[in-house]
């Protein structure tokens, strides 16, 4: 199930200098996000058509979502979508859980005023998206807010390491935000998760931080594997 509105969209030049690198980035958001589901031939005269490209980038992207594991080649049968296994999304929350905790320790330590205020101004305005139903700006605020704080520990070198897996994150998190009260649970660990790094609570702000991550871990697995693995 997933949250939000169609990400294989056309292309546009302004989006970026790459047209190979922009085309990578939409089958990988589709594939995580379930539009491309597991099993699905990812055929590149359709992909192409779709995404007003020619067929030469969406080759090229498609070999490298291959050496991701995303996708896989079959005799015969050409490329097809790789579902993600649950001990391959377990390693993955299990990485952004350190990672993620040690920004927001660094942020709550760096982050300056104006970046206190913006951060606070992000909280309200997911807030207010959920209590609009407005699930497509909720996540682009979501993923806003993160940026800020992963900027805010001022260490580019994790920086990198943290937005290497933001495509996860996001269609983790579309999936995850469909699970029962989870909008509203999460929005709740943001206004803490805040709140400790404005009072520049470096260890509150990475034990928040750490939990946010396991209690999405568990909102994810109960609906795309069954609760499988939440213990």
């Amino acid at each position: 199930m997933r949250v939000g509105g169609e990400i294989l969209t056309p292309v546009e030049p302004y989006q970026g200098p790459d047209t190979r690198e922009m085309v990578y980035i939409k089958l990988k958001k589709a594939l995580l996000a379930g539009e491309i589901g597991s099993g699905q031939r990812l055929v590149e005269r359709k992909l192409a058509e779709k995404l007003g490209v020619s067929r030469t980038p969406v080759r090229e992207a498609i070999r490298m979502l291959e050496r991701e594991g995303l996708v896989r080649h079959v005799p015969r049968s050409g490329s097809v979508a790789v579902a993600l296994s649950p001990g391959e999304v377990l390693d993955i929350y299990s990485i952004r859980a350190v990672l993620e905790g040690l920004a927001a320790r660094l942020a709550a330590e760096r982050i300056d005023e104006p970046n206190i205020r913006q951060m606070e101004e992000k909280v309200r305005q997911m807030d207010w998206c959920i209590q609009g139903g407005q699930t497509d700006r909720l996540e682009n605020l979501h993923l806003e807010f993160n940026d800020l704080i992963y900027r805010s520990a001022g260490s580019p070198r994790l920086y990198r390491m943290i937005t290497s897996l933001v495509d996860y994150v996001a269609g983790f998190t579309r999936t995850g935000y469909t699970h029962p009260g989870r909008m509203e649970e999460a929005a709740a660990e943001h206004r803490q998760l805040a709140r400790a790094i404005a009072m520049r609570d470096g260890l509150l702000a990475e034990r928040i931080a750490r939990e946010h991550i396991e209690n999405s871990r568990r909102a994810f697995f109960a609906r795309a594997f069954n609760g499988e693995k939440n213990r």
